[in-house]
């Protein structure tokens, strides 16, 4: 949440006796492959669960802030915070129980089914966590004691295991960036990992059909037995489904979400465009890969028309999912204007007569190193000093202070979000060293 500029979104904690052992003995070993990386490392004003509110807490205070009917759950992982919502009881937040409050403000929840989830880490079976206590039963509780009115999803565990999500993340992400580092301590550079959960989430947010899912066997129910083995029972009138593969479409799932992942922090701008100079970025040609960009027109390599810059702009605002436009110049101060989405900038041709304009007022340029002499003019004193050590955003806000500047490059180390800052002028992404260990952000005045 901090890393995105999100440090107002409140948190919660599970904070019961259950799997407060992340080393404990089982048959996957350690499950501490990422966390205490990203504590230890990476800047943040949350560092343990005694900073946060009881999950329970944070539930009810927010449900009693929406509209009835109007919230959508995914549970993903462990069912403790879903039993304890739905067993709760009244509080400052609502005089309602926790089953009433969520019969009257809840639409859906999807369950991230399966073993693992609704049986505790599968203690029966691995122990990966340790001992179960307080969390044993907890899926039963959860999934039997949920409102009759409120629609419940479940989300079976082949629906994600033959898709793999992630692995983009070390050619889109910034250096800095937790989710990138988080993939590569669990599986290493350029690996992706099985998408249970976020298909889950996406579902939540866009409906099944959303994540090219379909729900079946509607007005059946599920049932569970205390140790979290579950059993459909398929007819009846209950306002449950289940989730399965609309088709074959693992691929495009995979797609979209390392599509998600690999958005840039902060919202796009509807008045903000940066200017990525020379930069050509396009869809897949047949058999030729993308080229830093996915295309929106139709067919992919056509224009949507020869206008001026600001009227292309505009038609990019008209079509949903637009986030950049590569124009290219021609007479009269008119452009060829084509509209895209998802632009990686180190991924685009270089040096070309077209440029990108992206919807941002930050866009990274991963591996870039602009320096002088090599595409860019250094406003440190001397030229090759740092202004400090800092996050990308400090960095980025000392760079908006300083006149003049109007891009920065950004060097961690340690798997740490803190940096050494460069401030920079007249940034050329074509001339500058690419495949650094450095990344260029360029601003909408370059």
């Amino acid at each position: 949440m901090h890393f995105y500029g999100r440090d107002t979104v409140p948190l919660g904690s599970y904070k019961g006796p259950w799997a407060r052992n992340p080393n404990a003995p089982g048959a996957k070993g350690s499950a501490d492959r990422y966390i205490s990386d990203l504590v230890e490392h990476y800047p943040s004003p949350v560092k343990n669960y005694s900073q946060v509110p009881d999950a329970v807490s944070v539930y009810r205070k927010a449900l009693a802030g929406q509209a009835d009917n109007s919230v959508a759950i995914a549970s993903i992982g462990i069912t403790t915070n879903m039993r304890d919502l739905v067993l709760s009881s009244p509080d400052q937040y609502s005089k309602l129980n926790g089953h009433d409050l969520v019969a009257q403000k809840v639409n859906r929840v999807v369950w991230m089914d399966g073993m693992y989830n609704f049986g505790c880490a599968q203690h029966d079976s691995d122990n990966w966590l340790g001992p179960d206590t307080d969390c044993r039963g907890s899926a039963q509780a959860a999934v039997q004691g949920w409102p009759a009115n409120v629609k419940q999803v479940f989300s079976p565990p082949n629906v994600g295991i033959d898709v793999h999500h992630g692995s983009w993340l070390t050619n889109c992400a910034a250096y800095g960036n937790p989710c990138r580092q988080a993939f590569e301590d669990w599986l290493g550079p350029n690996n992706g990992r099985d998408s249970w959960d976020p298909i889950t989430v996406v579902a939540a947010v866009r409906g099944s059909a959303g994540v090219h899912c379909k729900e079946v066997e509607k007005g059946g129910h599920m049932t569970l037995d205390y140790a979290g083995d579950e059993t459909w029972h398929a007819g009846g009138i209950a306002n449950q489904s289940r989730q399965v593969y609309s088709g074959s479409p693992q691929d495009a799932i995979s797609f979209e979400l390392n599509q998600l992942l690999c958005k840039p922090p902060g919202p796009w701008s509807t008045t903000n465009w940066t200017k990525a100079g020379g930069e050509n970025c396009y869809g897949p040609r047949g058999a030729s890969p993308a080229h830093g960009a996915t295309d929106l027109e139709h067919p992919a390599d056509s224009s949507c028309g020869t206008m001026s810059l600001d009227e292309c702009k505009h038609k990019c605002l008209e079509l949903p999912g637009c986030t950049a436009i590569a124009v290219d110049p021609k007479a009269d101060g008119q452009v060829d204007c084509y509209r895209k989405a998802d632009v990686v900038l180190g991924s685009c041709d270089h040096a070309t007569t077209l440029s990108t304009y992206i919807r941002h007022d930050w866009v990274l340029a991963k591996g870039f190193n602009c320096y002088g002499g090599h595409g860019a003019t250094d406003m440190e004193t001397p030229p090759s000093a740092d202004c400090g050590t800092m996050e990308v955003k400090a960095c980025q806000a000392k760079c908006s202070a300083t006149p003049g500047c109007t891009s920065i490059t950004w060097i961690g180390s340690d798997h740490s979000g803190i940096g050494k800052c460069y401030r920079k002028k007249d940034v050329v992404l074509a001339k500058c060293d690419t495949l650094s260990g450095y990344d260029t952000y360029i601003n909408t005045d370059t």
